[in-house]
């Protein structure tokens, strides 16, 4: 779908000063907006995200990844020791200089529009210049409540990625420092201090009910790449999961249902790709690809792998192909140049509400839900029957694990489920050893160092303990 477009555009520098600003914002516009329709458009330029994704890095730091060793061995086509996997190698091992410089050495983050935190707050300002003039734009109170709604809910989503690359977990120290709150488009010489974790979740949530409020009551648009109701009750629903505020969860992923979301029977699918708005579950689409670099070098954990039914779980059978021999590819994205890959949808929903209950002790509902969802994954799949709260908890998330493999949730969920420890193995040149590097349990890496830049630019920002860390050494 085509969008007349704006030529405005934000672009916030972090400057050195006290005497300058934190963000100062630069608009240029040949059209200036008036209407609804014209803030809508300027917030699918300025607010959405295009196809493009900046922490597809995630993808080599959690438990579904493993250096693909093995790969091209006595061949002459190894890729141990190769650029690719260098590039790589320090968030591979959770070093401690990852934000600042990749594996080859090269500084990566010297501008700070490089990072992963400005692209989140630039899209974010974005948002902040249409809710700080939408209310006197030119239109029905409807058109503008839709605008209004997205560009909350878009503004929540930026927070929620934010608040779990710098912050501590939510359940573990909801008190910790996490990123600064700007819900304005208007531009200080004052230094943006970081708030709590808390406050971070609490503006959150208190955006995305009011994005639902104002959107509810209006029909439902869907596969128009917009942010529609069912995925801003799909998004709160994962936010309440994070919260553990279980009771809250469910009701989201119920609203979900209520407004006619649907599960996909995949059973009968014969090939990958399925992650299109061809697909009925899907309620939107956005960003680009979630796994970042080689994927013949940095391929799938042999614990991952281990946990599908390589025959009959479509997710592994379409989702995985194995027409690269040693080296499996992902396959469950779109392979159209330039298309949106990731989205939100309904199978979310179903096992944020299966994990909520199973911490209700509702366990029969949770199993209801589990077993929903396998009968539309599994080809033959029987109804089973988990009465052990702990065995059916760790089921759940394992479907969740299967469901959502490189789409950016792994390391997000190893967190709030307690940091677990993780080990890597590595090989630095063909012939030397095999070392293992190993993320300990509740490691401060699990919360992410900011790069050096920003903290140069905003002297307000302090630093998380990961990135004062001394070097891991691989064993």
């Amino acid at each position: 779908m085509k969008y007349k477009l704006f030529s405005v555009f934000f672009v916030f520098t972090l400057l050195a000063s006290s005497c300058t600003k934190f963000l100062e914002e630069q608009s240029q516009s040949e059209i200036i907006p008036k209407t609804a329709t014209d803030f809508r458009e300027l917030l699918m330029g300025s607010g959405y995200m295009g196809n493009d994704e900046p922490t597809d890095f995630l993808s080599r730091m959690d438990d579904d990844v493993d250096l693909n060793i093995e790969w091209g061995a006595g061949t002459g086509y190894s890729i141990v020791g190769t650029a690719t996997v260098k590039t790589d190698y320090l968030y591979y091992t959770w070093q401690p200089q990852l934000a600042d410089r990749n594996g080859l050495g090269d500084l990566i983050s010297e501008d700070p529009a490089s990072t992963a935190y400005f692209y989140f707050y630039e899209r974010i300002m974005g948002c902040n210049a249409v809710l700080d003039n939408i209310n006197t734009a030119i239109g029905s109170q409807q058109e503008k409540d839709r605008v209004k709604g997205e560009a909350l809910a878009m503004r929540s989503f930026y927070y929620f990625r934010l608040v779990n690359l710098y912050g501590e977990p939510y359940n573990s120290n909801p008190q910790a420092l996490a990123v600064p709150l700007k819900l304005n488009s208007s531009v200080t010489a004052e230094y943006m201090e970081q708030t709590t974790v808390a406050k971070v979740y609490e503006q959150i949530v208190n955006d995305l009910k009011e994005a639902a409020t104002l959107m509810d009551p209006l029909p439902i648009a869907r596969r128009d790449y917009h942010i529609n109701q069912p995925a801003i009750h799909i998004l709160l629903s994962r936010v309440y999961l994070y919260m553990e505020k279980w009771e809250d969860c469910v009701a989201e992923a119920n609203k979900v249902f209520e407004q006619g979301s649907v599960l996909m029977d995949m059973t009968g699918i014969t090939t990958g790709y399925y992650l299109t708005y061809t697909n009925p579950e899907v309620e939107w689409m956005f960003g680009g690809k979630s796994q970042g670099g080689d994927q013949t070098a940095y391929t799938f954990s042999p614990e991952l792998m281990s946990i599908y039914d390589a025959e009959k779980d479509v997710r592994r059978k379409y989702g995985i192909s194995d027409s690269n021999g040693d080296a499996p590819l992902i396959s469950k994205y779109t392979n159209i140049a330039g298309e949106l890959v990731q989205c939100l949808r309904t199978g979310e929903a179903v096992l944020n509400r299966a994990e909520a209950n199973v911490q209700l002790g509702k366990l029969s509902a949770a199993m209801k839900d589990l077993n929903d969802l396998r009968r539309t994954r599994i080809i033959g799949y029987t109804d089973e029957n988990i009465g052990d709260k702990a065995v059916l908890l760790k089921a759940v998330r394992d479907e969740r694990r299967k469901e959502f493999f490189l789409e950016g949730f792994r390391w997000f969920d190893l967190r709030r489920y307690g940091m677990p420890a993780i080990t890597h193995r590595y090989q630095h040149e063909l012939g030397e050893a095999i070392l293992h590097y190993t993320l300990k349990e509740k490691d401060p890496m699990y919360t992410l160092p900011f790069p050096n830049s920003l903290l140069q630019r905003n002297p307000a920002l302090k630093q998380n303990p990961s990135g004062t860390m001394s070097d891991r050494i691989g064993q």
